[in-house]
């Protein structure tokens, strides 16, 4: 039997709240290295990123959208 069939049974048998609990861990195993990776890396990592950050900076407040209007329960 293979760790994902042995894995898959266990899990078969764990009650809802146990498997809230496997669900988070497996989620945070799959995306460490991301959550590990520091806040520029990351950032660099996404195409085009960078570029926006450093045009937003240049950009005059006045020009700028009030968060209220883009983020409204603010």
């Amino acid at each position: 039997m293979t760790i994902q069939e042995t894995l898959k049974k266990e899990i078969d048998i764990l009650p809802n709240e146990t498997l809230y609990i496997v669900r988070d861990f497996l989620l945070f195993q799959k995306y460490r290295s991301i959550l590990e990776t520091d806040d520029t890396t990351y950032l660099n990592s996404i195409p085009g990123m960078a570029d926006s950050i450093k045009e937003g900076i240049e950009t005059p407040l006045e020009n700028c959208v009030p968060l209220s209007r883009v983020w409204q329960d603010v």
